[in-house]
């Protein structure tokens, strides 16, 4: 199994070519992403629990696919970013939203 990787906000903003496709209803999937996702700690990661695949979305050059899973945090979302070229994961980053945009959300609970 291949070890996990978070991304650095540069490899992680590498993966975008405009624009990006929502792809979900027909992803096409090059490989099984969930081995992968159960190796990662969760308290590492900073969240509760993971649940379903919500998006995927493709790269103008059909390059990466990313998955986004949702997790136990109110508008945070762990992506899962696959070279479709290579047939393998490049890593993960965690995406809240709340801090892309500029909210505060501390007033929210974890969704349970």
């Amino acid at each position: 199994m291949q070890a996990s990787r978070l991304l650095s906000d540069e490899e992680f903003n590498a993966c975008f070519a405009q624009p990006m496709r929502d792809v979900t209803k027909m992803p096409e999937p090059v490989l099984d992403i969930w081995p992968y996702v159960d190796s990662l700690d969760l308290d590492t990661l900073g969240v509760p629990s993971l649940h379903d695949v919500y998006y995927v979305y493709r790269d103008a050059c059909e390059r990466f696919d990313q998955v986004l899973i949702g997790t136990g945090r109110f508008n945070v979302l762990l992506v899962i970013v696959v070279d479709r070229h290579l047939r393998s994961i490049l890593g993960h980053r965690l995406l809240d939203l709340n801090q892309e945009y500029g909210r505060d959300g501390a007033h929210l609970s974890p969704v349970r």
